[in-house]
């Protein structure tokens, strides 16, 4: 009922530009911003035209129904929307070739991610002793070259000479090894440290127009049936048409501008998903029994490493839910039916050191073929929706105008989406061992 209600007195309104008096208007002090106006008033972009649209079959769009109901949304303002990614200064790095020792107290090192080091950064090699019987090795670092991908370092507990007991001399380092940051130490005059930015990336998506329209004969609509069934039915069956087409776009759509239609002769905006734009992924053999173990190393890709969250929704196939179920750890947390409710969802908690999933069947990877082993991991803090045109719906007088004699009603959003921090997610992919 709540859906024809809005429909029937929608009259093209953009229920954006309508506030519903729930609550005393509220005096805000203080310069306006992006932060004040959440605050102030949160359900600016979230309509409630939009959020009574999730009534039709919440759990089949269980993405959808989230982002409309309790997801990261804001405005955009043109066709595209461009956003940023940043990730922390990373502390771990890997030799691309040996050091040898050679009785010096000063050597080069050359490594993987030089962008990481900063002058006075101190270094540590886990597994490597500076001599036998020693310490692992520690050293600082008194130089970067960025070109050529080297380190300068002089050794904190080396070894003497030949390799042989303690010294300053830096020891053999062998290829491959790793190289962890631990910290950087300056002099008692210092008053400067290197700056050091770590610049965003940026990504572009673009926004796609979602429309549905239905109609019904003034005719039809008196005439008796055995079932009453009309326009109010057909509506709620092309909401859900709507909806279950901005789930799989979201999921597998690919961004693209003014895609040309010879037939229209129209220009179409595509909104790009995450099979786009996520790249990380996680891999496992359905045909072999899941065990703790992999179960394990699959939680730490997933989680260790990003400046993610500690909960993490896991939508997943057919196929890699009945995997998922077979293994122990899973089969053990099952019989005690931890779960959570988020936008009215009921997901299943399977609890890790590494962070929790909450997970849930998802029905489009069984309806695209070869999806449903696999599986979609998504930090919600890291998705967002952008909105330009928020859920409308406009009654189409067809027969006033002399087009066809139907009762016509159309429905239409735009909106694109963000996919931020892009190493929190990752998807979940069966390949045969």
């Amino acid at each position: 009922d709540g859906i024809m209600n809005f429909l029937y007195g929608g009259n093209g309104i953009n229920l954006m530009d309508v506030a519903a008096p729930t609550a005393a208007a509220q005096a805000v002090s203080e310069t306006v911003t992006t932060t004040v106006v959440k605050t102030a008033a949160p359900n600016l972009l979230r309509p409630e035209i939009s959020n009574t649209i999730t009534k039709v079959r919440p759990d089949v769009f269980p993405l959808d129904t989230i982002l409309r109901k309790i997801g990261r949304l804001g405005k955009c303002d043109s066709r595209e929307y461009k956003y940023y990614s940043s990730a922390v200064r990373g502390v771990s790095d890997i030799l691309t070739a040996q050091y040898t020792q050679a009785d010096v107290t000063s050597g080069e090192l050359a490594v993987t991610n030089p962008h990481i080091w900063l002058a006075d950064d101190i270094g540590f090699v886990p597994g490597t002793v500076a001599y036998t019987g020693g310490e692992e090795f520690r050293f600082k670092v008194t130089k970067v070259d960025n070109t050529n991908k080297k380190l300068t370092i002089v050794a904190v507990n080396g070894c003497g000479a030949g390799g042989t007991g303690t010294g300053s001399y830096i020891p053999t380092i062998l290829t491959a090894s790793k190289v962890t940051r631990i910290g950087n130490a300056k002099a008692e005059i210092d008053a400067q440290n290197t700056p050091y930015a770590n610049m965003p990336t940026d990504t572009t998506n673009y926004v796609q127009i979602f429309m549905c329209q239905v109609e019904e004969s003034l005719v039809e609509s008196t005439h008796n049936k055995e079932v009453e069934y009309n326009i109010n039915d057909f509506q709620t069956d092309a909401i859900y048409d709507m909806r279950r087409m901005g789930e799989l776009t979201m999921l597998f759509g690919y961004p693209k501008q003014d895609v040309f239609d010879p037939e229209s002769q129209k220009n179409v905006d595509l909104m790009g998903g995450a099979r786009h734009f996520i790249t990380k992924t996680i891999t496992y053999d359905h045909a072999v029994t899941g065990t703790n173990a992999k179960l394990n190393s699959m939680s730490k890709e997933n989680f260790a490493g990003n400046n993610g969250g500690f909960q993490r929704i896991l939508f997943a196939g057919n196929g890699l839910i009945e995997w998922l179920m077979n293994t122990p750890v899973v089969e053990k947390q099952l019989a005690a039916d931890k779960t959570e409710i988020i936008a009215g969802i009921k997901f299943k908690v399977i609890s890790t050191f590494f962070g929790d999933w909450l997970i849930r069947r998802h029905q489009a990877f069984d309806d695209v073929d070869g999806y449903t082993n696999n599986g979609l991991i998504l930090d919600i803090d890291n998705v967002e929706r952008r909105i330009r045109q928020a859920t409308t719906t406009t009654e189409l007088d067809l027969n006033k105008t002399g087009q066809r004699k139907v009762k016509a009603y159309r429905i239409d959003e735009a909106w694109t989406m963000a996919f931020r921090n892009p190493d929190t997610h990752a998807w979940v992919e069966h390949v045969t061992t």
